[in-house]
């Protein structure tokens, strides 16, 4: 069988991108002290830098998040107000 990949916590991937960027180790020294492809590190690396300019222009991860809760709430007004529709018109029906 194949050899396992082995996972990297984001703990560790930051203190490796952030050593790069730093000038305390080049790629090439960070890939041979950690065992990691310095393939990999130029990735971390730019998907580090990628999120920080991301955040900076004031995208933020949890707007989908906030637009579904905002899709939520409506749909649910909606609910209420069949319900309520659904009711009277039962109570209209009985008299």
């Amino acid at each position: 069988m194949g050899k396992q990949r082995k996972t990297w916590s984001t703990d560790v991937k930051e203190a490796i991108v952030l050593s790069v960027l730093r000038g305390e180790l080049g790629v090439a020294e960070a890939a041979r002290q950690h065992g990691v492809n310095e393939s990999l590190i130029h990735t971390w690396k730019t998907q580090f830098l990628e999120a920080g300019r991301a955040r900076l222009a004031g995208d933020r991860q949890d707007q989908g998040v906030t637009s579904l809760e905002r899709e939520n709430d409506r749909l649910k007004r909606i609910l209420a107000e069949k319900e309520l529709e659904l009711d009277i018109s039962r109570k209209v029906r009985r008299l």
